[in-house]
This record gives structure tokens, sequence and C-alpha cells, in this order.
């Protein structure tokens, strides 16, 4: 037999068990034929039979219970083992002009339900929150600036505290008008 007759085969086995029945017929130029629909017999050929296909072989994985939901103390200082701003690299520079950043950060493990991840900019605890690991930020001041995260309980204790990184954010000023200067008007084309 075939590889490939052997893979039909196979394939319309699995379908058996949830379709039914299987037909193996063949054609007038002697294709054999293999359906879940009985054919209907036009030829004086030979008829199709219907085939009983032994059940396939399946896995199923075992199911671990889930751990007993026995929460850590909040105050364990030692459940995070790692805490680490990954973006802006260190005296990265970004350019945007409406101050929007993305302050991405690593926590291994993976942040408690009952824990909150938290933004330090320049130096001062925030009470940003962290989606996802990231830290969205919206019209910051151009200059540089330090950023880094804290993971705080519910009781506001820190549990664990990144190394800030230092970033530089570059953003187009406009230079305020002088007062006394007049602005001078927009060219006109000349007439003819």
């Amino acid at each position: 037999m075939s590889i490939r007759l052997a893979l039909i085969i196979g394939l319309f086995a699995a379908s058996s068990a949830a379709f039914g029945q299987i037909y193996r017929t063949v054609d007038a130029n002697g294709n054999v034929v293999f359906t879940d629909i009985a054919p209907v017999d036009r030829s004086a050929g030979a008829a199709s039979q219907a085939i009983t296909v032994q059940p396939v072989n399946t896995f199923q994985p075992p199911v671990q219970a889930a751990p007993a939901n026995t929460p850590v103390t909040s105050t364990a200082s030692d459940y995070y083992s790692e805490l680490v701003v990954i973006f802006p690299t260190e005296d990265a520079t970004i350019r945007d002009n409406a101050g929007n950043i993305q302050i991405e950060v690593a926590i291994s493990p993976g942040l408690r339900s009952d824990h909150r991840l938290l933004l330090v900019l320049d130096g001062e605890p925030t009470e940003v929150e962290a989606e996802n690991g990231v830290f969205e930020l919206s019209n910051v001041d151009r200059g540089t600036h330090t950023a880094g995260a804290r993971v705080v309980d519910r009781q506001g204790n820190v549990l664990i505290e990144s190394n800030p990184t230092t970033f530089n954010l570059m953003r187009v000023a406009v230079p305020p008008q002088r007062p006394g200067v007049p602005t001078p008007p927009p060219a006109t084309a000349p007439r003819r």
C-alpha cells in the first residue's frame, strides 16, 4: 500500500468515527475512491464496499492539578527574582514631538494579581501603572530623564525595584515670539 493511500485511509478513518461509514469504490478507469457518501452504482462494474476502520490511536496528555491557591504573604520580598527596564535602553535618544514614550519592563516571575507594577520617573514614584509590562506616557518634557519600575503589594510595600535607566527625549522646540518684533506679513505674488 502506498503512503498516499495509507494517508487517505487514515484521514477517512479519523473522520469515520464522527461521520459514520466509509466506502471504497473502483471507477471505470481502475482508480480507487474512498468516500463517506454511499455511491450510486450506475455501471455494471463492481459495487462499492463498506470498509470497517479500526479506531485511531489517540493520546490525551495527563492533566496536572492546579497548584493550591495559597497566596504568598504580600510582604515576601523574595518572590520576584528580576525586574528590569528593557526599553528604552541606557542613554537612548527618543524623538517624539508629542512627548509620547513607552517604557517596557521585564519581570520574573510574572506579576501577581494582588500586586501592582508602578513607574518611577526621574527618581519620583508615580501612580502610573503598567499594562502588560508597558508604561504609556504622553507629553513628557524634552530633556534627559530616568525611568524605573517597582512592584508594590496592596498595603503599598515595595517588593522589588528596578535600577533606573537614563534616556533622552528630543522634541521640536518652537522659540517664543519676542515681544516688540512684528511678524512679517505673508509673501504675496506681484500683480501684473
